[in-house]
């Protein structure tokens, strides 16, 4: 098995009226637990998003509609049909249909 760190870096500049928001980069940790061998990859946080999916072997609409579905949009599986197929056509991938 393997223990996996992902770290986001991220930065907010304040000025006056605003606020601006930015992504830095993103680092992946692999920890073999076997061996305790550490590796770390280094990505642009585009890629980070494309590549965890593939490292936990779902698909990146279970990511964000199933296990980090924030708490004000869990009622999606209530919302009007159009919207409902949309999300399970994303969670399935058959929007082909």
């Amino acid at each position: 098995g393997e223990s996996v760190v992902v770290v986001r870096s991220l930065q907010v500049t304040q000025k006056r009226n605003t606020m601006t928001f930015k992504t830095l980069d993103g680092v992946i940790r692999v920890v073999d637990s076997e061996t305790g061998q550490t590796s770390s990859m280094s990505h642009k946080c585009s890629e980070l998003d494309k590549q965890v999916p593939i490292m936990l072997g779902i698909s990146s609409a279970i990511l964000e509609n199933v296990i980090f579905c924030h708490q004000e949009e869990s009622s999606w599986p209530l919302t009007d049909s159009a919207t409902l197929k949309k999300k399970f056509d994303d969670i399935f991938e058959s929007s082909r249909y």
